[in-house]
């Protein structure tokens, strides 16, 4: 049985591609034809998931994000940080905007209950173009689902504490994790909103919002798609002098496997600061102190 579901990094990583699977293709919003007619370019698909579809062309692309959070209130803040720009559009979702860099880089997006739609350009000219993104983001915004009830958690009480580990962990400003499985080193770190990732101790920009993931898994925990049972509280420890709760469980995602898994959750913050397989072959360990961004 595969070892996948440890808490994050790897955890989260497995969950997206779970998600990725399940979820519709950014691509399907709007079409490479749709381009053609709004822009006038030829453009070929580089890049197609759940969550991000590119269309390029020389000197010219354009990039469609979906984000579909796991309640409304998460939606609202995701909204507010990554899309929201200065100029309302106004009869679009429950909210919508649009912003601009210089003069050939523009983005327009839109929050309907808990999705998150986001169109961005690059090449023309901003000024000329807008009223086409617009455009294209009303005809997008169609095939958005209508639901914005917030999602009601199916876990069992006593696994709880692994989703408030996991939400404990997105409010912080900056981590270190460390995943070591079978003789390979995984890290990664987050700082002042930015993400590092580190195989064999060579540095990197993430290729995904970790946070971003976290709270893709979190909703797939809620709602079943991530299955977590067999909770157990397994007493008391330390780890790196911290204070901890040891909690153990049951994972399961149906292809990509699952396993069982102690997880040691501070007492006093809630943080989540180790995750064993119950075989010993794969940990996962995090600090929240003295973080800082490595030297690429």
């Amino acid at each position: 049985m595969k070892q996948y579901f440890l808490f994050p990094p790897l955890y989260l990583i497995a969950a997206l591609l779970t998600y990725a699977e399940a979820s519709p293709s950014a691509c399907s919003f709007i079409s490479t034809d749709d381009i053609q007619t709004a822009f006038g370019k030829t453009v070929n698909i580089t890049t197609d998931t759940s969550e991000i579809c590119d269309y390029e062309t020389k000197d010219f692309s354009v990039q469609v994000m979906h984000i579909a959070y796991p309640d409304t209130e998460m939606a609202k803040k995701g909204f507010k940080t990554l899309f929201a720009g200065k100029t309302a559009i106004s009869g679009l979702g429950d909210e919508a905007s649009s912003s601009r860099q210089g003069g050939d880089v523009g983005k327009v997006s839109m929050r309907q209950g808990v999705n998150v739609l986001s169109i961005s350009k690059i090449g023309g000219k901003f000024d000329d173009d807008a009223a086409k993104m617009e455009a294209l983001l009303r005809q997008a915004s169609g095939k958005l689902s209508n639901t914005d009830s917030p999602m009601v958690s199916i876990l069992a009480t006593a696994c709880e504490p692994i989703v408030k580990a996991s939400e404990a962990k997105l409010a912080q400003t900056a981590w270190h994790s460390t995943v070591e499985s079978e003789g390979t080193k995984l890290e990664s770190i987050k700082v002042d909103g930015q993400f590092f990732m580190s195989m064999d101790g060579k540095w990197q920009k993430s290729p995904m919002n970790l946070d971003e993931a976290e709270k893709i898994a979190i909703g797939m925990m809620k709602d079943g798609s991530l299955k977590v049972t067999d909770c157990k509280d397994e007493g008391e420890d330390t780890v790196d002098g911290v204070a901890v709760t040891v909690l153990s469980y049951q994972s399961e995602a149906g292809d990509l496997g699952g396993g069982a898994v102690k997880l040691s959750i501070g007492k006093d913050d809630g943080l989540p600061y180790q995750s064993v397989t119950d075989d010993g072959k794969t940990t996962s360990s995090t600090r929240y102190k003295d973080i800082a961004a490595p030297k690429l």
